[in-house]
This record gives C-alpha cells, sequence and structure tokens, in this order.
C-alpha cells in the first residue's frame, strides 16, 4: 500500500515538474505582451534551419512607422493595443515554419527558414507588410498603422544570424528614411 502511494506521489510530483519546467521554457522564448517568440526564439528556429542546411534563409527586422505618436496620443495602454494587433497580424500571415518574433518595444523580426529566391523572401514580406497596414481600429479608435521593413537572404550553410539582422535592419532604417514612413521594402541576396 505504502508502495502504491509513493509510486501516486513521484507520478504526481513528476507531472508537476514537468508542467512547471514547459512552462519556464514557454517563458524564456516568448514576448510577455504579444505572446510571440522573442530573440531567444529566434535564435533557436534559426539554428533549426541551419541543421536543415538547404536552400536560402531571410530574415526581415522592421519597426513601426509613427509608433511614438500613438502612446503619445491614447497612452501606453493604447500602444500596448497596438502591438497585440501587430503581433496578431504578424502570426495570422505566418505560415509552416516562418516565425514572427517581438524584439523590443515596436520592433519586430521575420525569419523565413527556407524561401528558393531573394523575390520569394520580397513577396512574403509584402503579404506580413499588407497585414500589418490592414490593421484598421484598435479599442474602437480607427487607426493607420504601417511597418518598414528590410530583408537579407543568405544560402543556409553561409547565413549568419546576427549579420543577417544587422544588414536587415540598416536596410530597413536606410527604406523608412529614403521613403519618409512610406512602406517599401528593400532586399538583397549575400
Amino acid at each position: 500500500m505504502l508502495a502504491k502511494v509513493a509510486l501516486g506521489v513521484t507520478s504526481a510530483a513528476s507531472v508537476a515538474a514537468g508542467t512547471c519546467a514547459y512552462r519556464l521554457f514557454r517563458q524564456t522564448r516568448s514576448d510577455p505582451l504579444t505572446g510571440l517568440g522573442n530573440r531567444a526564439a529566434l535564435v533557436a528556429a534559426f539554428n533549426r534551419a541551419m541543421r536543415r542546411g538547404r536552400g536560402l534563409v531571410a530574415v526581415a527586422v522592421g519597426d513601426m512607422n509613427g509608433f511614438k505618436a500613438f502612446n503619445d496620443v491614447h497612452g501606453h495602454r493604447f500602444g500596448d493595443q497596438v502591438l497585440i494587433a501587430v503581433a496578431s497580424a504578424l502570426r495570422t500571415t505566418a505560415t509552416g515554419r516562418e516565425l514572427p518574433v517581438r524584439l523590443h518595444g515596436d520592433e519586430f523580426a521575420v525569419l523565413l527558414p527556407q524561401v528558393s529566391t531573394p523575390q520569394q523572401a520580397e513577396t512574403r514580406i509584402r503579404q506580413f507588410q499588407a497585414a500589418v497596414s490592414s490593421i484598421a481600429e484598435i479599442d474602437g479608435q480607427p487607426v493607420e498603422v504601417g511597418m518598414s521593413l528590410g530583408v537579407m537572404t543568405a544560402p543556409v550553410h553561409t547565413a549568419q544570424l546576427s549579420a543577417l539582422m544587422v544588414s536587415a535592419d540598416e536596410r530597413m532604417y536606410g527604406d523608412k528614411h529614403a521613403t519618409r514612413h512610406h512602406t517599401r521594402l528593400a532586399t538583397s541576396h549575400t
């Protein structure tokens, strides 16, 4: 009888520990506000793509156009609601192994772990931008939401995440400044 009780307690403790470990693991890989993956999730997904080792990988980096105005005019709670809506748009647009993540603040990234051409990456990123631009209302307030994105592609066998992110970020800022907040896309194949 005692052995059965001990086994039951041990089994329950193992299940509870496993559940707790899984929750902790999820917390370390997700953004608490939006529920998207975070930088750690991006790194893990990128490493998985590298192990598959074929084709091209693309990383897009972007931020919201005029996001500060949402906070200044409507307050930070409203700004948080905008970020949540953007995250939802990115999440519903992602297919397969594509991974949108929130880096911090109003900065996001999208990993396209297997693309055939730089043009395919550009097309997908335009679809993510269109999804964000389709957000028309937050908490009953009409809004215009836009995101500038820069994207870089590289062969999987030579790609480095940090280099792709730096180049994509530079392209995004160059694009943002050149177009004065109009959404355009810059792509390149390295």
